[in-house]
Order: structure tokens, then C-alpha cells, then sequence
């Protein structure tokens, strides 16, 4: 995780090693990102399209990525929904040749 005062990077919470800037509620959002992944990745592998879009969304929405964006990709295929599925894999490109 990157510090947001000083951009060091860092990989244990609860303070950035460089300037000691207290790091926990985003370690925090992570872990919370981390599981609603999880949750939707275990969601459609049991069939719960709905579920895995619901779980996938709350991701993106505590911070967008690629994984949370294929994922809802795949519910929107799986869902029928091929024009969001494509928008989705148009943006994920295009963030990854961005970044």
C-alpha cells in the first residue's frame, strides 16, 4: 500500500514506515475489498450471479481495479449482459495500458 503523505510503499499496517502516518482504516478498506472479492469469486462458482455482481460492485466501489472489473465482467456475461461485459473489458484495458 502506498502512503498517501509521503508515497512510501508499505506492506504491514498499522503506520507507514517512512513518516509514521497512520495507515489502518486503509489496510482496513483493503481487507474489506479483499473479502467481497473473494466472496464474489466464490459466488459464481456456486451459480450466484446476482450475489458475485452485488459483491464485486462493493469492491470497485472501495477501490477500482482490474480484478473487481473482470470479475463483473464475467457475471455480465454470465448474466446475458454482453454490451456492460465488453464495456467493462474496454475499460480494464484501457487502465492497464494506462498504468
Amino acid at each position: 500500500m502506498r502512503c498517501p503523505v509521503c508515497k512510501a510503499d508499505n506492506e504491514t499496517p498499522p503506520a507507514c514506515r517512512r513518516c509514521k502516518a497512520d495507515l489502518s482504516l486503509l489496510f482496513s478498506l483493503e481487507s474489506q475489498r479483499h473479502n467481497a472479492l473473494q466472496r464474489a469469486r466464490q459466488a459464481l462458482e456456486v451459480g450466484q450471479v446476482h450475489e458475485a455482481v452485488v459483491l464485486a460492485s462493493r469492491a470497485e466501489a472501495l477501490r477500482g481495479g482490474g480484478d473487481a472489473r473482470r470479475l463483473l465482467a464475467l457475471a455480465s456475461l454470465r448474466l446475458g449482459d454482453h454490451a456492460r461485459a465488453w464495456r467493462l473489458f474496454l475499460r480494464d484495458r484501457k487502465s492497464a495500458n494506462n498504468g
